[in-house]
């Protein structure tokens, strides 16, 4: 009795017995899995990406925000020091240029940065609530 898995039309290696064709559709179905798992994965990995650029993008504007703010205090700061120091050495007043001059100095030792430190622990703690 000849094989079924023999050469039926030329150029076929063999032909599938329904044994064969099970197991291609068990490899069919094993497939399909594998790639639904993957496409499964690749989605969690995309939202896990989502939300991280969410927190940088908050925490950037957050950052952003404050320097903004802590710059431009300073900066209003700083103008009154010198607007008081060019009125003292004006007037001629030691007393007045001694107290410009060294609260100029102290403001140039505090670096807003300073809390930034503070910040990051803040940024760093997943149930830290911040409002900005």
């Amino acid at each position: 009795m000849p094989d079924a898995r023999r050469n039926a039309v030329k150029g076929v290696a063999w032909v599938a017995t329904t044994p064969d064709a099970a197991q291609y559709l068990v490899e069919i179905v094993g497939i399909v899995k594998a790639i639904d798992a993957n496409m499964t994965e690749r989605a969690r990995i995309a939202a896990d990406r989502d939300k991280e650029i969410a927190r940088i993008n908050a925490a950037s504007q957050g950052l952003r925000d404050y320097l903004d703010r802590v710059f431009a205090e300073r900066r209003e700061l700083h103008q009154g020091f010198f607007t008081r120091l060019d009125k003292a050495i004006e007037d001629r007043d030691p007393e007045t240029i001694r107290a410009c001059v060294t609260g100029i100095v102290e403001v140039a030792k505090h670096s807003p940065l300073n809390d930034i430190v503070e910040l990051r622990s803040l940024w760093a703690d997943p149930n830290a609530v911040i409002e900005i």
